[in-house]
């Protein structure tokens, strides 16, 4: 009997060849896709269409309550508490990795496939692993280290580490429409990156809005208005426009969501050799017992550098030490660790 695969398709190129890829190995392959905002019909059609196109079943899943609660309405509070957070890495956790797969075991799936691009793998012990893809250029596992043991078992990611090229070349031999559809570089709610005008808006929508605070420099003294703590993040000096005077630039180098004040300081004030993460995952060890080297990112886009890491098992928290002072470590961003290829963990940075 054939193994059953639920492929997520969003209706863009990559998971569209997921699922091919699948099918020509000779997997028993169905589609879904989860409608996670009121406005989401375009993209449903779109991912209907290629199912229709490979001749394979197709489902509807309705998560828009689910995914305000646990995703929007989580994007909307960090920021108000002065975080700068990574919805995408919740998205995966909450509904790709999580409400999704609930969904393909009730209907009987073997396995769960996505358009990422990351690899999955397993030790001499039979513990699961995540790796990131040999094609770094798209290498996604920064995104996927919240992944559990059960999930990373009922997981394939046909992509691993094709070239873009070569998966549009796949799409385009399988008379696939969306083969050339350029890849979304936005939070799928937040339109252009104007996740201002989103927080300001899914604020009146509630009969709220941010409150006006004060820039205050790093002896507390008062030299500036500001219009919502949302409106910054850590590092930032563009539309800030503020200097130490002679000519010398000040950055946001805190934000104290308490007090509603943001703190301006010099460029050197945001480097930092260490930070802490709540909440942390592990992947390729059930739990650290003593210091380990590995190398981290504190960004997607960033190259991952050499650091230790401790476990405090009294506060649940890991605590990053890096060889070199990182710039602009922000709170409520991800950390990930990397042994080698292979995803030891991250979490969230609280500090």
């Amino acid at each position: 009997m054939k193994e059953k695969v639920l492929v997520a398709i969003s209706g863009g190129v990559d998971s569209s060849v997921a699922a091919k890829i699948l099918i020509e190995k000779g997997y028993e392959v169905a589609a879904a896709t989860m409608v996670l905002l009121p406005d989401d019909e375009v993209r449903v059609e779109k991912a209907r269409s290629v199912a229709e196109k490979l001749g394979i079943d197709f489902y509807v899943f309705d998560f828009i309550k689910e995914f305000e609660e646990d995703v929007i309405s989580y994007f909307v509070e960090s920021y108000l508490s002065g975080e700068t957070p990574n919805p995408c890495v919740m998205c995966n956790q909450k509904f790709k990795f999580g409400r999704f797969l609930d969904k393909a075991e009730e209907l009987g799936y073997d396995f769960i496939a996505t358009g990422h691009y990351a690899k999955i793998g397993k030790d001499s012990s039979g513990r699961m692993m995540l790796k990131r893809s040999d094609n770094l250029k798209k290498d996604q596992s920064y995104f996927l280290y919240g992944m559990t043991q059960h999930q990373l078992e009922r997981t394939i990611f046909p992509l691993e580490s094709l070239e873009k090229d070569d998966v549009r070349a796949i799409a385009v031999a399988s008379g696939l429409s969306n083969a050339e559809q350029k890849d979304s570089q936005d939070i799928c709610f937040v339109q252009q990156g104007k996740y201002i005008e989103f927080i300001d808006g899914y604020l009146a929508e509630r009969g709220l809005q941010q409150k006006p605070g004060k820039f205050v420099d790093t002896e507390g003294n008062v030299i500036g208005k500001h219009n919502g703590i949302a409106g910054y993040t850590i590092g930032q000096r563009k539309g800030v426009g503020m200097s130490l005077g002679a000519g010398i630039p000040l950055y946001v180098v805190e934000k104290d969501a308490a007090k509603n004040r943001i703190i301006m300081g010099s460029d050197e004030l945001l480097f930092k050799k260490e930070l802490t993460i709540a909440n942390p995952n592990f992947i390729s060890v059930e739990m650290l017992t003593e210091p380990v080297n590995v190398t981290a990112k504190t960004r997607y886009n960033q190259k991952d550098i050499p650091a230790s890491i401790m476990y405090d098992d009294l506060s649940k928290t890991v605590k990053v030490y890096f060889d070199n002072p990182q710039r602009a470590v922000t709170p409520g961003q991800t950390a990930v660790f990397y042994d080698g290829e292979k995803i030891l963990g991250g979490g969230v940075i609280i500090g």
